[in-house]
C-alpha cells in the first residue's frame, strides 16, 4: 500500500484489496490502512478481522485517543468502568487514560476499524502474533499500551 501527502496536502491512498493483512491474536488478522509514516505522524488506522468470542486484554494509552469504527457483527465495549454492546456503523471513542477493551459477541466473526490520534503505534500490532502472550504486557509497554486486566467475556451479555 502506498499512502503518501501530495503537495496540497491530499492522502493518497492504497486500495483495500493491495492491503497486508497479518496474523495478532488467535484467529485475528489485522490490516494497517494509513501507517502514521505517511501522515507525520498524526493517526494510524487499522482494521481488524476478529473471531467470535475474541478480543483484547483490558488496557489503556496515555499518549493517543482511540476511535473505533464498528464494520460488522456485535461487539460488548467496556470504557471508563462502563459496558455496553454495539452494532455496525457505530463509533466509539476512548479517551486517553481510559481502561478499554472489547469482545466480539459471535456468532460469526467481526469487523472493526481503529484509529489512534496521534499515531506512532503501528509497529506493535504485527510483533502481537508474534509474542507469546505472557510476552505482551512487555510488548505493550514498548507502544503506549498498558495491559490491566483479562480480556471481556461474552458472558453476561445482553442477549445471552
Amino acid at each position: 500500500m502506498s499512502t503518501e501527502f501530495s503537495k496540497n496536502k491530499v492522502a493518497i491512498v492504497g486500495r483495500g484489496e493491495d492491503l497486508n493483512w497479518f496474523n495478532t491474536m488467535l484467529g485475528e488478522q489485522m490490516a494497517i490502512r494509513v501507517h502514521s509514516r505517511d501522515v507525520g505522524g498524526a493517526f494510524t488506522i487499522i482494521e481488524a478481522r476478529v473471531p467470535p468470542f475474541i478480543g483484547p486484554p483490558l488496557h489503556y494509552h496515555e499518549d493517543r485517543e482511540e476511535i473505533f469504527e464498528v464494520l460488522e457483527g456485535r461487539f460488548r465495549f467496556h470504557c471508563a468502568g462502563e459496558e455496553f454492546e454495539v452494532a455496525p456503523g457505530t463509533s466509539v471513542v476512548v479517551p486517553r487514560n481510559s481502561v478499554h477493551g472489547w469482545v466480539n459477541l459471535g456468532p460469526g466473526a467481526a469487523g472493526l476499524l481503529f484509529t489512534f490520534v496521534p499515531g506512532g503505534i503501528d509497529e506493535f500490532f504485527p510483533q502481537i502474533g508474534q509474542t507469546p502472550p505472557e510476552g505482551w504486557t512487555d510488548l505493550g509497554n514498548q507502544y503506549d499500551t498498558s495491559i490491566v486486566g483479562a480480556p471481556l467475556s461474552v458472558k453476561g451479555a445482553a442477549n445471552d
